[in-house]
């Protein structure tokens, strides 16, 4: 080949190079990527916001980049962008399809906002002072929507989860009521430490004798030790003495329905106590 035209061959090729480097900065400007993009070679290419890397090759003609997106084919593009990539922070969103080439479990509701729901109070009714973990009232609704499908009426819960102090009181309550807790709790010897912690300070402020049960119950607590089911979570009071036979069954059946709840039912006072897992 001739010098002359082994020259203008070689000028092409670099005015083609040049051209889709520019076309490439150019889309990722327009598309708001502005990072490392003076690891492309643009020589006196002039961009919103963006200077050209001092090179020392003459300016580009002001028309240059027009006519790169204008005459850049298809194949030219799919070539260029692969190779800036590497030295960009910019990177695209996968498509459905390369997630599903991807192997990875399509997403629910793409793009859109998750609308939240305003909390409401359950249908069943909670007696004041109650506590309830959210997994526990999950499934206390699910109980009581059977039972109200089948009774149109709604369950009442009358103890949930308590602390040290919520049990200290309810202890303190019945001993001052006169009643036996020796037959109602199973840990004989748990019992005989509150009682112990109860009469050393009967004869102070009732507020002080729950304080030294509660330090007890604490204590015990710490040791692993449970006077009470509803001192683990999953345990639950629901009235019954309120309840005809039929209800009665129909809150069992209910109860069936929902994995993990066992129904134990209590005579004194009349409930159902539930341990739920």
């Amino acid at each position: 080949m001739p010098p002359t035209r082994r020259s203008s061959a070689q000028e092409r090729s670099r005015e083609l190079t040049w051209r889709l480097c520019a076309l490439a900065a150019a889309l990722l400007c327009a598309a708001g990527c502005k990072e490392k993009l003076d690891s492309i070679d643009l020589p006196g290419l002039e961009l919103p916001g963006l200077e050209g890397p001092d090179t020392g090759a003459a300016a580009a003609p002001a028309s240059a980049a027009p006519r790169a997106l204008a005459s850049a084919a298809p194949r030219a593009l799919a070539s260029a962008a692969p190779r800036a990539a590497p030295s960009l922070e910019c990177d695209e969103l996968p498509s459905e399809e390369e997630e599903r080439r991807a192997k990875l479990p399509p997403l629910t509701a793409l793009g859109k906002a998750v609308p939240a729901e305003p909390w409401e109070p359950p249908p069943y009714e909670v007696l004041p002072g109650v506590t309830l973990p959210a997994k526990i009232a999950a499934k206390l609704e699910q109980i009581d929507r059977g039972y109200a499908r089948r009774t149109r009426e709604h369950l009442v819960i009358t103890s949930g989860t308590r602390d040290a102090n919520r049990q200290a009181r309810a202890m303190f309550t019945k001993l001052r009521l006169g009643e036996d807790l020796l037959q109602l709790y199973r840990n004989k010897a748990a019992v005989q430490e509150i009682k112990k912690a109860y009469q050393a300070s009967s004869r102070k402020p009732p507020e002080q004798v729950v304080a030294a049960m509660e330090a007890v119950i604490q204590d015990q607590i710490d040791r692993g030790i449970y006077v009470s089911a509803h001192l683990r979570r999953g345990a639950v009071d629901v009235r019954n003495r309120t309840m005809s036979s039929k209800e009665r069954r129909a809150f069992l059946e209910s109860a069936a329905e929902v994995e993990g709840v066992l129904v134990i039912e209590e005579t004194t006072p009349p409930h159902y106590h539930l341990q739920i897992d």
